[in-house]
């Protein structure tokens, strides 16, 4: 842009933005690292789910990559949270008892109802501020039968849900349906569920009474069952579903064989020295391919335990390779998860925020140094978080998402009055507007399509709005 045109005083520029200001963005704080990855994160979508007496609330933030993070308050908590492996649905459940999904703004026409419904004009007749909502604000299902808090969730590769609680119940249902399917009964709560990844006719369930159960679905009942020395809180399953993983109150990892849940081998998480040397009660265990999507790569183990660390493990050699700390997770049931690249770990934290680590090196990287960021998740405790999946993402952006523009709007053009002027001149005797030196050598940067679009639909709703009605 040439320096003739900010040769004129303020007053003399002229700004007209198409739409309202993007959200703000949410203050990032960092450590041990100098730049960072996710600052322009902005608050996308609150869910917000009301019963007569109860409420709860989902936060999701965004990001330019689509990065969202679930958490509750104290009053209501969300113990449990997960989008199903198509990445069209997102369940939620906690202490009211309900199994709330909610339904990933798919296609442009569910993106412009959406819109259309969640629009409040304030006195000017415009929306305060642009909007990237993710889901639909109503929940696709609501299903209810649990009698205590919800602790765990598990979708299966045909988009069955279980649901486990402290009614000592695990619930089998299916996004097609609104009742439940079937109901597992166990003598003590369930902490922790998981599908067969290969066969979603059987399930892993762990309880507090020190059994570890696998289930046939088909038969309704337990196909396999195995005592531990200690309370079952977290169980999983290998990629290849030959292998079976319960975490204990007291820090033991111990692997069986699915078929006939043979004692494999066993580690203790713990630190070696310290007040966390006898080892913390392991509330999340995640196995995945290590790199994504690879069948002859080594699968990597991420377990999360109540001394506030989160460790990373070679299944093959069961040596620890990674660990990760920053967080606080002392007494709550709060889980780490990789995101489905396996390049970053978000976590919540007791201190209201979520963190975000690198799986990465890093040079000069000390051992209990490594990089992370961080951002006030909620006003209270942050139970859960988790990354948006790949298929999620790829919705959202099939469905017109505005992400990217509202991360990287395109350029305002500031033009001086003298420019601006020249829209009155009248045309010349060949039709057209002798244009100034300045205005002949300036060059307006293109917009992208999907901006011009909703650009396009959004002048067209507004003028459907607000047009007259033949009786005014």
């Amino acid at each position: 842009m040439e320096a003739q045109l900010f040769s004129h005083t303020v007053d003399n520029l002229g700004f007209s933005p198409k739409h309202p200001p993007p959200p703000a963005y949410i203050k990032m704080r960092s450590k041990y690292k100098k730049e960072r990855e996710f600052d322009r994160m902005f608050l996308a979508q609150e869910l917000r789910a009301k019963t007569k007496t109860e409420k709860k609330r989902l936060s999701v933030a965004t990001t330019s990559s689509t990065t969202p993070s679930g958490s509750a308050g104290v009053q209501n908590p969300i113990w449990a949270t997960e989008f199903s492996k198509d990445g069209k649905y997102l369940a939620a459940g906690g202490q009211d008892k309900v199994v709330r999904v909610w339904a990933v703004l798919a296609t442009p026409e569910d993106r412009r109802a959406h819109e259309t419904e969640e629009h409040t004009p304030n006195a000017s007749g415009h929306s305060t501020r642009l909007s990237a909502p993710v889901f639909h604000q109503k929940p696709f299902r609501e299903y209810q039968g649990h009698t205590s808090t919800i602790l765990d969730l598990s979708w299966s590769k045909n988009s069955f849900l279980l649901s486990s609680s402290m009614d000592k119940t695990v619930r089998l249902w299916h996004i097609s349906r609104n009742e439940n399917l079937c109901t597992f009964k166990h003598h003590d709560f369930v902490p922790s569920i998981q599908f067969h990844p290969r066969d979603d006719r059987f399930f892993l369930a762990g309880s507090l009474d020190t059994k570890l159960r696998l289930w046939s679905i088909p038969d309704k009942s337990v196909a396999y069952t195995v005592s531990l020395p200690d309370m079952i809180t977290s169980v999983a399953f290998t990629p290849d579903g030959k292998t079976c993983i319960a975490g204990t109150l007291g820090g033991l990892c111990m692997f069986y064989d699915t078929e006939g849940l043979k004692l494999q081998s066993q580690i203790h998480v713990k630190s070696t020295r310290g007040q966390n040397a006898k080892g913390s009660k392991i509330t999340g265990i995640q196995a995945v391919c290590w790199p994504p999507g690879s069948s002859t790569g080594d699968v990597k183990l991420l377990i999360t335990s109540n001394d506030s660390r989160i460790r990373v493990y070679g299944l093959r050699e069961k040596n620890l390779e990674m660990k990760f700390r920053g967080h606080e997770n002392n007494c709550s049931q709060i889980r780490a998860t990789f995101a489905d690249d396996t390049g970053h770990i978000i976590c919540g934290s007791e201190d209201r925020k979520a963190y975000i680590w690198s799986t990465s090196g890093f040079e000069g990287e000390k051992r209990n140094q490594r990089p992370m960021e961080m951002f006030e998740a909620h006003c209270s405790i942050t139970t859960c978080a988790t990354m948006a999946p790949l298929k999620t993402r790829q919705l959202l952006s099939a469905s017109e998402d505005p992400v990217f523009d509202l991360c990287n709007p395109p350029p305002v053009t500031l033009v001086s009055r003298e420019h601006s002027m020249n829209g009155s001149k009248p045309p010349t005797e060949a039709g057209s507007v002798q244009p100034t030196p300045t205005e002949a050598n300036f060059r307006r940067v293109a917009e992208s399509p999907a901006y011009i679009a909703r650009s396009a639909v959004r002048t067209l709703t507004s003028s459907m709005r607000f047009q007259p009605c033949a009786s005014c």
